[in-house]
């Protein structure tokens, strides 16, 4: 059972948590604040597509080398025994490694011999996220022999941020598919009708509502200076209006 000041903890963690912005920034603090909560000795969160690839740009890795994690990902992952539950998960469910296999013939397998005993983490557990039938997401945390295996105290503290982990990750996941849309459809319109530098500033800053004024003062030019760069960019897209700016920007 855990005590106040756990709890506090947690939902102190929790509020850190869902005020990131980005999937790489929940990543990194996610795998760094859990710290506090559940030591580990080496960790990762990956990040994976909807065909289950890797999105190795935006994993976090945590205490391990370079080489380690670049072969987890090109070749231990496919032999982690955490695989034996996907076909058996129907949604997020936290794990520990001890409860997969039966210990003998877990220490027996090629994961554990070549991967996990060279580096030094014997033990593992983690959140596997599940959303709308597809793995979207693996928690992983290790143990040293020293630090030994995850408790069962461990366990609840993950069973009781696993559907926000989910909830955090869909959501910011989703955010950056949104903002790399728009981002398409910005570049798009720029070398489509052949915009300057200048006029693309001017033309994302109007996407974001601002006013004359207040892209003067973000551009620090003149007002005239910012009609000038509004007056090309309307002649170039051949729209006369913001509103029409924007229906346009976001069919390209």
């Amino acid at each position: 059972m855990l005590k106040e000041a756990e709890w506090m903890t947690i939902n102190n963690i929790l509020l850190e948590l869902y005020a990131q912005k980005s999937i790489g920034d929940l990543s990194t603090k996610l795998m760094r604040v859990l710290r506090m909560l559940i030591p580990y000795t080496k960790g990762y969160l990956l990040l994976l597509d909807a065909d289950g690839t890797i999105r190795t740009d935006e994993s976090c890795f945590i205490g391990m080398e370079e080489r380690e994690s670049a072969a987890y990902v090109e070749r231990y992952y496919q032999e982690d025994y955490l695989q034996y539950l996907y076909e058996l998960s129907e949604g997020t469910r936290v794990y520990r490694d001890t409860d997969i296999i039966e210990e003998e013939r877990r220490c027996r397998t090629d994961f554990f011999q070549k991967f996990l005993l060279p580096a030094g983490i014997p033990y593992g557990c983690g959140i596997l996220v599940l959303h709308e039938g597809s793995v979207l997401a693996v928690f992983n945390l290790f143990r040293s022999k020293e630090l030994g295996d995850f408790t069962d105290k461990d366990m609840e503290i993950l069973n009781i941020l696993k559907r926000h982990v989910e909830n955090m990750i869909v959501s910011v996941t989703q955010m950056d598919e949104r903002s790399q849309l728009v981002e398409r459809c910005f570049e798009k319109t720029s070398e489509r009708y052949a915009l300057t530098q200048r006029e693309d500033e001017v033309m994302r800053l109007l996407a974001r509502g601002l006013s004359n004024s207040e892209i003067c003062d973000r551009l620090t030019v003149s007002i005239s200076t910012v009609k000038k760069h509004i007056y090309n960019l309307f002649t170039k897209t051949n729209v006369k209006s913001r509103m029409q700016l924007m229906n346009l920007l976001y069919q390209q």
